[in-house]
């Protein structure tokens, strides 16, 4: 990721979509959250423009997600449940439509989508891992757009990453502020990794998630107790974006998936908001490679197919004169 690894380290907390226990767990990611201006950590056009904007429908009802763009021009990594609706695991309904917006230096450009591709393992539910998926484009993608390549080490605990969503921003103090700072903004910010399992799944999810605290600074804040982390220059998830991309060396190494809530140890308040003290958890790529490559490469058959409008229109019409002419044929027997 060329153009981000330019940009001087900030103070900027990022929300996810996912899950969120009391522990607190909840749906939908949220946006990044700063420890100072949130408007400090905008990422301007131009600069990260492989990192998109998924505009959904899910239920009826409008969402908003992060993505990025792989080499091919062609597919967007992403999470699973940005892609799948309703929060009962194991029963799975999926989005009808996707559109991708690329915010470039001459103007934002909107691609439609009407495929994707969602790891066999998602059952929707974020506890058990396997929260990845890739979108299919119509169209190539612009070319202006950054391509981004895939992390494939095993060496991510203990890792600085920068972080990017378009979710609802806020500070780390007083948790995220959808009326001030509300979603739709390309935020960025900084980490370091802490975990690579949920501690209450380790087995269903060992090894396939990472994990890191959104510290203040303070030891009050701290998960796990004793590392302060990268202090003011610390950022956290929020809903929005879910979906986003962690890069290590200019390489996706997470797909931001849900954030969690220890209550009431080591948080701000006493409540899920994205706030001080609470934790955020990414799909760790590396993990995953195998699908991902699978995918690109055309081996794995596309999860869902929506139909574009003039390929429904024209079999809708040809139903339409199949059942007419049917109809004449009858009625012109009658008549012999």
């Amino acid at each position: 990721m060329k153009k981000l690894k330019l940009l001087t380290l900030a103070s900027t907390v990022i929300s996810i979509v996912g899950v969120f226990t009391a522990i607190n767990i909840g749906k939908q990611a949220e946006a990044i959250l700063v420890t100072g201006n949130p408007n400090d950590y905008i990422l301007p056009p131009g600069t990260g423009d492989g990192i998109v904007e998924l505009r959904l429908n899910q239920n009826g009802n409008p969402a908003l997600c992060t993505g990025s763009l792989l080499p091919t021009g062609l597919h967007i990594l992403t999470a699973a449940h940005c892609l799948t609706e309703g929060n009962i695991p194991g029963i799975i309904d999926y989005v009808e439509n996707v559109r991708v917006n690329f915010d470039l230096l001459t103007g934002r450009n909107t691609v439609e989508s009407s495929t994707y591709y969602i790891h066999p393992g998602w059952n929707g539910n974020v506890l058990n891992a396997n929260d990845i998926a890739i979108v299919g484009l119509d169209t190539l993608a612009p070319i202006e757009a950054d391509r981004y390549n895939i992390y494939r080490g095993g060496d991510e605990l203990g890792e600085n990453f920068t972080v990017v969503g378009y979710g609802v921003s806020g500070n780390g103090e007083t948790g995220s502020d959808r009326i001030n700072f509300p979603s739709g903004i390309k935020r960025y910010g900084y980490n370091n990794y802490d975990y690579n399992s949920y501690p209450q799944n380790q087995e269903a999810n060992a090894f396939k998630v990472l994990g890191y605290d959104f510290d203040s600074g303070l030891e009050r804040n701290n998960n796990p107790p004793g590392d302060t982390g990268l202090g003011i220059f610390e950022v956290g998830i929020a809903p929005g974006d879910s979906g986003g991309p962690a890069f290590i060396n200019e390489l996706v190494t997470g797909i931001t998936s849900f954030g969690i809530r220890f209550a009431p140890r080591r948080d701000v308040n006493d409540k899920y908001d994205s706030s001080f003290g609470e934790i955020g958890y990414s799909t760790r790529v590396s993990y995953y490679a195998n699908f991902i490559d699978d995918v690109l490469a055309g081996k794995i058959a596309a999860t869902r197919t929506v139909p574009e409008p003039f390929t429904l229109l024209g079999t809708v019409f040809t139903l339409s004169v199949l059942i007419i002419s049917s109809h004449f044929k009858k009625k012109v027997s009658r008549t012999k």
